[in-house]
């Protein structure tokens, strides 16, 4: 079921970002800080197991096995950009087609809605939607 209606979750996450923008973005920045705190502590342990992993391995002095480290590393984020750069295009394409495909079924979901909606019906709804964007836009000034 969430997976037929993800767009609207998507719009759905974006009002309320709109309606509390200062919690969502405080949310979002403390879930980002903590995402990039596991991603230096994993990194550094990795670092570290190289590390050690060089020096115990070929016997040479810290100074030695941090350098051999550094060029390992180096080694490894080119393989992944290079990877990156190899995936990226098709990614594109996806994500752009995808956004397409959905941008055109909810506007004939919407468009068929708003044919099968009575007179009556079409005046509440306009009618919601403009007090709810009025109160949003008010509180947000």
């Amino acid at each position: 079921m969430i997976r037929e209606h993800f767009d609207l979750v998507i719009v759905g996450l974006i009002a309320l970002s709109v309606a509390m923008y200062d919690m969502v973005i405080d949310l979002f920045l403390n879930v980002l800080h903590l995402c990039f705190e596991l991603l230096h502590i994993l990194y550094e342990w990795f670092e570290l197991g190289i590390e050690h992993s060089v020096e115990h391995l070929f016997h040479t002095s810290r100074h030695g096995s941090q350098i051999v480290t550094f060029y390992i590393l180096l080694l490894i984020a080119g393989l992944l950009l290079y990877g990156l750069w190899r995936v990226m295009p098709r990614l594109c394409r996806r994500c752009v087609q995808f956004l397409v495909l959905t941008w055109e079924r909810r506007k004939t979901e919407c468009h068929y809605y708003w044919l099968s909606l009575p007179l009556v019906n079409k005046v509440k709804l306009l009618s919601t939607a403009t007090g709810v964007f009025s109160l949003t836009f008010y509180f947000m000034t």
